[in-house]
Protein backbone atom coordinates (compact mmCIF):
# COMPACT_ATOMS: atom_id res chain seq x y z
CA UNK A 1 0.00 0.00 0.00
CA UNK A 2 3.01 2.38 0.75
CA UNK A 3 4.55 1.57 -2.76
CA UNK A 4 1.22 2.61 -4.56
CA UNK A 5 0.59 5.92 -2.39
CA UNK A 6 3.89 6.81 -3.66
CA UNK A 7 3.69 6.20 -6.71
CA UNK A 8 0.28 8.02 -7.21
CA UNK A 9 1.95 11.13 -5.40
CA UNK A 10 4.83 11.07 -7.56
CA UNK A 11 2.21 10.76 -10.72
CA UNK A 12 0.11 13.96 -9.37
CA UNK A 13 3.07 15.71 -9.21
CA UNK A 14 3.70 14.86 -12.58
CA UNK A 15 0.64 15.68 -13.95
CA UNK A 16 0.37 19.13 -12.62
CA UNK A 17 3.97 19.97 -13.60
CA UNK A 18 3.07 19.05 -17.10
CA UNK A 19 0.05 21.57 -17.13
CA UNK A 20 -2.75 18.49 -16.36
CA UNK A 21 -5.87 18.81 -14.16
CA UNK A 22 -8.07 16.80 -11.99
CA UNK A 23 -11.26 17.46 -13.88
CA UNK A 24 -9.42 15.85 -17.19
CA UNK A 25 -8.72 12.78 -14.67
CA UNK A 26 -12.57 13.02 -13.60
CA UNK A 27 -13.89 12.63 -17.21
CA UNK A 28 -12.24 9.73 -17.94
CA UNK A 29 -14.78 7.70 -19.38
CA UNK A 30 -15.37 4.40 -16.96
CA UNK A 31 -18.01 1.73 -17.50
CA UNK A 32 -19.43 -0.48 -15.23
CA UNK A 33 -18.24 1.55 -12.02
CA UNK A 34 -20.52 -1.14 -9.99
CA UNK A 35 -17.94 -4.38 -10.51
CA UNK A 36 -16.08 -1.71 -8.28
CA UNK A 37 -17.98 -1.87 -5.49
CA UNK A 38 -18.74 -5.66 -6.04
CA UNK A 39 -15.43 -6.42 -5.68
CA UNK A 40 -14.39 -4.31 -2.36
CA UNK A 41 -17.79 -6.28 -0.29
CA UNK A 42 -16.31 -9.39 -1.28
CA UNK A 43 -13.29 -9.03 -0.46
CA UNK A 44 -14.47 -7.21 2.65
CA UNK A 45 -16.23 -10.44 3.40
CA UNK A 46 -13.67 -12.58 3.00
CA UNK A 47 -11.78 -11.00 4.76
CA UNK A 48 -14.15 -10.87 8.23
CA UNK A 49 -15.21 -14.17 7.76
CA UNK A 50 -11.31 -15.55 7.42
CA UNK A 51 -10.24 -18.98 7.03
CA UNK A 52 -10.56 -20.86 3.24
CA UNK A 53 -13.19 -17.75 2.60
CA UNK A 54 -10.10 -15.18 2.46
CA UNK A 55 -8.58 -16.93 -0.33
CA UNK A 56 -12.31 -16.84 -2.60
CA UNK A 57 -13.33 -13.92 -1.69
CA UNK A 58 -10.11 -12.69 -3.12
CA UNK A 59 -10.13 -14.61 -6.10
CA UNK A 60 -13.45 -12.93 -6.72
CA UNK A 61 -13.37 -9.04 -5.93
CA UNK A 62 -9.58 -9.75 -8.49
CA UNK A 63 -12.15 -11.42 -10.80
CA UNK A 64 -14.43 -8.64 -10.60
CA UNK A 65 -12.02 -5.75 -10.68
CA UNK A 66 -10.51 -7.57 -13.44
CA UNK A 67 -13.41 -7.77 -15.38
CA UNK A 68 -13.88 -3.99 -14.88
CA UNK A 69 -10.60 -3.82 -15.97
CA UNK A 70 -11.04 -5.53 -19.43
CA UNK A 71 -14.36 -2.97 -20.12
CA UNK A 72 -12.67 -0.08 -19.64
CA UNK A 73 -9.17 -1.91 -21.40
CA UNK A 74 -9.18 1.64 -23.64
CA UNK A 75 -8.16 3.51 -20.62
CA UNK A 76 -4.46 3.48 -20.28
CA UNK A 77 -2.99 1.78 -17.40
CA UNK A 78 -5.77 -0.51 -17.05
CA UNK A 79 -3.31 -3.22 -18.51
CA UNK A 80 -1.00 -3.24 -15.99
CA UNK A 81 -3.43 -3.35 -13.33
CA UNK A 82 -5.53 -6.16 -14.32
CA UNK A 83 -2.00 -8.31 -14.92
CA UNK A 84 -1.03 -7.11 -11.45
CA UNK A 85 -4.60 -8.32 -9.74
CA UNK A 86 -4.86 -11.25 -12.08
CA UNK A 87 -0.62 -12.64 -10.61
CA UNK A 88 -1.88 -12.01 -7.26
CA UNK A 89 -4.82 -13.88 -7.41
CA UNK A 90 -2.91 -16.82 -8.92
CA UNK A 91 -0.13 -16.82 -6.18
CA UNK A 92 -3.00 -16.59 -3.42
CA UNK A 93 -5.19 -19.02 -4.46
CA UNK A 94 -2.22 -21.50 -5.20
CA UNK A 95 -1.08 -21.86 -1.34
CA UNK A 96 -4.28 -20.23 0.37
CA UNK A 97 -2.24 -16.89 1.13
CA UNK A 98 0.43 -14.57 0.39
CA UNK A 99 4.01 -16.08 0.38
CA UNK A 100 6.26 -13.82 2.22
CA UNK A 101 9.97 -14.05 1.31
CA UNK A 102 11.54 -13.84 4.86
CA UNK A 103 14.76 -13.00 3.57
CA UNK A 104 12.88 -10.07 1.96
CA UNK A 105 11.33 -8.90 5.52
CA UNK A 106 15.11 -8.47 6.94
CA UNK A 107 16.10 -6.32 3.80
CA UNK A 108 13.25 -4.22 3.82
CA UNK A 109 13.42 -3.90 7.58
CA UNK A 110 9.74 -4.78 8.04
CA UNK A 111 9.41 -7.39 11.16
CA UNK A 112 8.19 -10.59 10.68
CA UNK A 113 6.78 -11.46 14.44
CA UNK A 114 3.04 -11.79 13.32
CA UNK A 115 4.26 -14.17 9.92
CA UNK A 116 6.16 -16.61 12.13
CA UNK A 117 3.35 -16.87 14.85
CA UNK A 118 0.76 -17.46 12.34
CA UNK A 119 -1.17 -14.25 13.37
CA UNK A 120 -1.29 -13.01 10.09
CA UNK A 121 -3.96 -15.14 8.10
CA UNK A 122 -3.40 -13.74 5.08
CA UNK A 123 0.08 -14.07 4.57
CA UNK A 124 2.51 -17.05 5.07
CA UNK A 125 6.28 -17.85 5.24
CA UNK A 126 7.47 -19.23 1.90
CA UNK A 127 9.14 -21.97 1.93
CA UNK A 128 10.45 -24.99 -0.71
CA UNK A 129 6.93 -26.19 -0.42
CA UNK A 130 5.39 -22.98 -1.37
CA UNK A 131 3.59 -22.38 -5.37
CA UNK A 132 4.50 -19.50 -7.43
CA UNK A 133 7.04 -18.50 -4.92
CA UNK A 134 8.43 -15.81 -7.03
CA UNK A 135 4.89 -14.24 -7.53
CA UNK A 136 4.43 -14.06 -3.90
CA UNK A 137 5.61 -11.13 -1.38
CA UNK A 138 9.42 -10.91 -2.49
CA UNK A 139 9.84 -7.20 -3.22
CA UNK A 140 11.58 -5.55 -0.47
CA UNK A 141 10.40 -1.78 -0.64
CA UNK A 142 12.51 -0.30 2.32
CA UNK A 143 10.72 3.19 2.38
CA UNK A 144 11.93 5.80 5.31
CA UNK A 145 8.40 5.65 7.17
CA UNK A 146 6.30 2.52 6.14
CA UNK A 147 8.73 -0.22 4.73
CA UNK A 148 7.85 -3.22 3.02
CA UNK A 149 7.27 -5.96 1.34
CA UNK A 150 5.18 -6.22 -2.08
CA UNK A 151 4.83 -8.91 -4.90
CA UNK A 152 5.73 -8.22 -8.58
CA UNK A 153 1.53 -7.82 -8.89
CA UNK A 154 2.01 -5.28 -6.64
CA UNK A 155 4.26 -3.62 -8.62
CA UNK A 156 2.24 -4.03 -11.74
CA UNK A 157 -0.34 -2.42 -10.03
CA UNK A 158 1.25 1.05 -8.79
CA UNK A 159 2.62 1.24 -11.96
CA UNK A 160 -0.56 0.86 -14.01
CA UNK A 161 -2.24 3.16 -11.72
CA UNK A 162 0.45 5.87 -11.96
CA UNK A 163 0.22 5.61 -15.86
CA UNK A 164 -3.70 6.12 -15.74
CA UNK A 165 -3.29 9.13 -13.07
CA UNK A 166 -0.65 10.74 -15.13
CA UNK A 167 -1.95 10.48 -18.72
CA UNK A 168 -5.63 10.90 -17.65
CA UNK A 169 -4.11 14.70 -15.93
CA UNK A 170 -3.00 15.12 -19.42
CA UNK A 171 -6.03 14.34 -21.29
CA UNK A 172 -4.11 10.94 -23.15
CA UNK A 173 -5.47 8.76 -20.99
CA UNK A 174 -7.74 7.18 -23.55
CA UNK A 175 -7.26 5.38 -26.60
CA UNK A 176 -8.52 6.10 -30.30
CA UNK A 177 -10.46 2.97 -30.06
CA UNK A 178 -12.54 4.34 -26.91
CA UNK A 179 -12.88 7.78 -28.41
CA UNK A 180 -14.45 6.71 -31.61
CA UNK A 181 -17.21 4.41 -29.20
CA UNK A 182 -17.94 7.64 -27.97
CA UNK A 183 -18.42 9.60 -31.02
CA UNK A 184 -15.59 11.93 -30.39
CA UNK A 185 -14.06 13.35 -33.82
CA UNK A 186 -10.50 13.12 -33.94
CA UNK A 187 -8.43 16.29 -33.86
CA UNK A 188 -7.67 16.89 -38.20
CA UNK A 189 -4.23 17.60 -39.15
CA UNK A 190 -3.54 21.49 -39.65
CA UNK A 191 -3.78 22.04 -43.06
CA UNK A 192 -0.61 22.43 -45.43
CA UNK A 193 0.75 26.22 -45.97
CA UNK A 194 0.13 27.72 -48.97
CA UNK A 195 2.80 27.57 -51.71
CA UNK A 196 4.72 31.15 -52.04
CA UNK A 197 5.29 32.93 -55.26
CA UNK A 198 6.91 31.79 -57.94
CA UNK A 199 10.86 32.83 -57.70
CA UNK A 200 10.74 32.46 -61.58
CA UNK A 201 10.83 35.63 -63.51
CA UNK A 202 7.95 36.20 -65.73
CA UNK A 203 9.09 36.21 -69.59
CA UNK A 204 8.65 39.59 -71.45
CA UNK A 205 5.75 40.11 -73.63
CA UNK A 206 6.67 39.27 -77.63
CA UNK A 207 8.00 42.18 -79.49
CA UNK A 208 5.91 42.69 -82.77
CA UNK A 209 7.42 41.84 -85.90
CA UNK A 210 9.15 44.55 -87.97
CA UNK A 211 7.87 45.75 -91.19
CA UNK A 212 10.33 45.30 -93.99
CA UNK A 213 11.56 48.50 -95.70
CA UNK A 214 10.13 49.47 -99.04
CA UNK A 215 12.36 49.33 -102.52
CA UNK A 216 14.19 52.31 -103.84
CA UNK A 217 13.60 53.25 -107.33
CA UNK A 218 16.48 53.36 -109.63
CA UNK A 219 17.64 56.44 -110.99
Amino acid sequence: MSLVLVVLAVALALGWARGGSLDRLGSLPLRSRRLVVGSLLAQLAGTVVGGPFYPLGLALSAGLVVWFLVRNRGIRGTGLVACGLLTNALVVGANGAMPVSLDATARAGVGSQDLLTGQDARHETADDATRLRWLGDVVPVPLPLRPEVVSPGDVLVAAGLGQLVTLGMLGAGTTAAVLQRQGRPRRALPPLPAAGPSRTRPRPPALPPRRAAPPTGGS
